[in-house]
């Protein structure tokens, strides 16, 4: 069952009335009535808007797949030419039905119904005026860019839209050369990752990072996380943490610091200007929350939070605030809190289910992850932050 996916907001499986269904909650609420105003008016297939508050909208959950994962699969199965004559028979009904169209082309805000024989829209905040053939040359230029790039399937379909939306090879030519220049600013702005490994284990009576969950420890649940990402530079906070390949354990410079002598030490470490920070044992945590954390992020510190509360260990870290910690900690350890006074602080709030944020201190909380579906998009997979092709360890059930 497919999943509502936004590169902006929070999206969430729910039950509502009974019905699977999915809440979508918006940062800025400019875009939510942008996108409540689309559900209002627009004749194009659509999922079933079933409750709107400002700034959230129920939306009913769909069985159909992406257009990019049904692209995908035609790239093991062969070119089928119907989904794409329906993606343009959808763009061209909204662009007469609503006189606005999607200012990116993102093959994940459309799902195929191949028994009907139709493609569905999701995600409008981001539509704007403009006509059917600039929005195809936006979407074959990103159907031709996705890895592997211009295959003969995606050839196939490029030709396909371009001749029923009228797209030039101009407009074919500009709207590539703009996608490759947004990626390649995007990937000017690295991130290192650190997994906070190096505690006492007091309350768990054993060692956290090697506890197995689902056939992985809770380290790799973590370390792959990061790799979703797009992050090599993987930082292990602690001198007794397991080994890992492709990463890197770091000891704490000064001893008994607490975890902001695992910051401390880290920081120093990293090699890129921001640290995306996680502990060790928070499984749960969804890769595209962090995702999402570091966009985001602007200098400082950003911590995740959550119902008034908030989690200085899963963040971003500038580099720079290791030079903050060294004096903090010269003499004694010192509380995480003892920054925010002396850093740019912000908070990433996060609306989803308290569940994914379980912290696995005590035997107890464990066994509630252990009775957790590991199998929920998103965990360990994501678009990475710079690049539309994603890196996916296998985070199923029993997997090793």
């Amino acid at each position: 069952m497919t999943l509502f996916f936004s590169r902006r907001n929070q999206v969430y499986p729910v039950t509502w009335n009974g019905r699977c269904a999915v809440e979508k909650h918006f940062t800025q609420i400019e875009d939510w009535q942008r996108e409540y105003d689309v559900y209002r008016v627009l004749r194009m297939p659509h999922p079933e808007l079933l409750e709107a508050r400002p700034g959230m909208l129920t939306l009913a959950r769909c069985p159909q797949p992406t257009l990019l994962e049904e692209l995908e699969r035609q790239e093991r199965a062969g070119f089928c030419p119907e989904p794409w004559d329906a993606l343009a028979a959808w763009i061209s009904g909204c662009s007469r039905s609503l006189g606005q169209l999607p200012a990116e082309g993102n093959l994940r805000n459309f799902l195929w119904d191949a028994e009907q024989g139709t493609v569905l829209g999701i995600d409008f905040e981001g539509y704007m005026p403009g006509c059917p053939s600039w929005c195809g040359a936006l979407l074959i230029a990103a159907l031709l860019e996705y890895t592997p790039k211009d295959t003969q399937v995606k050839q196939a379909a490029a030709v396909r839209l371009a001749k029923r939306l009228e797209v030039s090879e101009l407009e074919i030519r500009i709207a590539r050369a703009n996608l490759q220049k947004e990626r390649a600013e995007k990937q000017k702005r690295q991130f290192s990752g650190m997994i906070l490994a190096g505690g006492k284990s007091s309350r768990m009576g054993r060692e956290k990072a090697n506890l197995l969950l689902h056939g992985k420890t809770l380290l790799e649940w973590q370390a792959d996380k990061l790799r979703a990402l797009g992050i090599t530079d993987i930082l292990l906070s602690g001198a007794n943490c397991p080994a890992l390949p492709g990463t890197k354990i770091i000891p704490d410079i000064l001893q008994e610091r607490g975890p902001l002598g695992g910051l401390h030490a880290c920081l120093q470490t990293a090699e890129h200007p921001q640290c995306i920070v996680l502990t060790v044992d928070t499984p749960l945590l969804p890769a595209w929350v962090l995702s999402k954390m570091c966009c985001a992020h602007e200098m400082g510190v950003t911590v995740l939070g959550h119902h008034g509360k908030q989690e200085p260990l899963i963040g971003v870290y500038d580099k720079s605030v290791g030079e903050v910690i060294a004096p903090l900690i010269a003499e004694r350890s010192a509380p995480v809190r003892a920054l925010r006074d002396l850093v740019e602080w912000s908070v990433y709030e996060y609306y989803g289910p308290e569940e994914l944020l379980l912290n696995c201190n005590t035997p107890e909380e464990f066994q509630q992850a252990e009775s957790c579906d590991l199998t929920w998009p998103g965990l360990c997979d994501d678009d990475g932050l710079f690049s539309e092709s994603p890196r996916k360890p296998d985070c199923r059930k029993g997997s090793a």
